[in-house]
């Protein structure tokens, strides 16, 4: 009992001695808590609307008996002009003009009293949150009404009737944006850390690191041709990713032929093409750091793995849509968030070129830096020989 006591205090002793043990063991919860807690709260806030929001809503023979619905104290309701016709309504709520188009039927009230069940029709558009917040507010009291016992009315019952306005090509918008970005740089870092984490620390591990460093060659070129040499190859896997990414995207959101992708054109793929190699050959470079720091790829593995947690967290920040896109240019000097965000606006067709420029620029710069950072690593020998 005693030798094995003292065999358990210094298998103990070594774990909560040696901070990568220490990392490894309880980094991971703590990221995944703050991970979850920053994405509630960012998704719940980027889902919400702008409380002093002013929503446009036609509304054509309104009963005085609803006109308390334009009076909410949850929404500032404008109704606009009733000289409209309903065709340039739905054609305004296409393009986002207005939020809401209501249709009473003719003599509504009458037909109510007589018992006939006329018609209410409520137009909208799914692909903005403020058409889809103000639509559920006007379907859940009228529908609510037009069920009670006596069936007084029927609220978007005409078969045959698309009362959701929005394009072919802004649900696919829509759609293509919350899970593109997020399935790309995923791909992206997958296929880095494959690579990278073998590419230094398994040269170590084996040995034949050795051999390299004394050749006649400046050791920041090796670490610099090492870097370009790791983003090439996962630029060619990243390529390959993508594409079948996009072409496969209309099956995977809608195998009836729902979602289509002929609102892109050539300067977009070439938008997201260059992003692609940027980020690329950031990550290369974060992962390299951390293959150099590693005595070996199962170390370096398990670093990579806690930094693509965090990758993970900063890529989610997609599936908020294209409302929850950020606008500020500052956002886009974070790496990898600016990546994600900038890719978003780019596969919503809103993009910033003053936020691509910035997440270009700041990119480039994080990777001179790294490689810097790692041909300083590549002179010392403590680094290089785990000593």
């Amino acid at each position: 009992m005693k030798n094995i006591l003292t065999i358990l205090k210094k298998e103990l002793r070594r774990f909560f001695t040696d901070y990568r043990m220490l990392l490894t063991l309880f980094l991971p919860g703590i990221i995944i808590y703050l991970m979850y807690t920053f994405m509630g709260d960012f998704i719940s806030r980027s889902m919400e609307v702008d409380p002093t929001y002013q929503y446009a809503v036609y509304v054509y023979n309104l009963p005085d008996k609803y006109s308390v619905l334009l009076e909410s104290q949850e929404f500032k309701i404008s109704t606009v002009e009733t000289d409209l016709t309903l065709d340039e309504a739905k054609n305004k709520i296409e393009n986002k003009e207005l939020q809401l188009a209501v249709i009473f039927e003719d003599d509504f009230e009458n037909k109510v009293t007589q018992g006939l069940t006329p018609d209410v029709e409520i137009y909208y558009n799914s692909s903005s949150t403020e058409s889809l917040y103000i639509y559920r507010y006007f379907y859940s009291v009228l529908s609510a009404d037009g069920s009670e016992i006596t069936y007084d009315f029927k609220v978007n019952m005409e078969e045959g009737v698309n009362y959701d306005l929005a394009t072919k090509e802004d649900t696919s918008i829509t759609m293509i944006t919350m899970i593109a970005p997020y399935l790309l740089v995923m791909f992206l870092f997958s296929g880095c850390m494959a690579l990278s984490s073998e590419s230094i620390a398994g040269e170590k591990e084996r040995g034949t690191i050795a051999s390299l460093l004394v050749t006649p060659v400046d050791r920041k070129e090796i670490a610099t041709g090492k870097v370009l040499a790791l983003s090439i190859t996962s630029l060619a896997s990243a390529v390959v990713s993508f594409v079948g990414l996009i072409a496969s995207l209309p099956k995977l959101m809608g195998a009836q032929g729902d979602l289509t992708i002929n609102m892109y054109k050539f300067d977009t793929y070439l938008e997201i093409f260059v992003i692609i190699v940027i980020t690329v050959i950031v990550f290369t470079v974060i992962l390299s750091i951390i293959s150099t720091l590693s005595k070996s790829v199962k170390e370096a593995a398990q670093y990579s793995s806690l930094v693509m947690i965090l990758v993970v967290l900063l890529g989610l920040t997609s599936m908020t849509g294209v409302d929850g896109i950020a606008t500020d240019f500052y956002l886009y000097i974070i790496p990898v968030y600016n990546s994600v965000q900038i890719l978003s606006s780019i596969f919503a067709l809103e993009m910033s070129v003053t936020n691509f420029v910035v997440t270009v620029v700041s990119n480039l710069i994080y990777i001179v830096l790294g490689i810097f950072a790692l041909s300083k690593m590549f002179q010392s020998e403590k680094i290089m020989f785990n000593k």
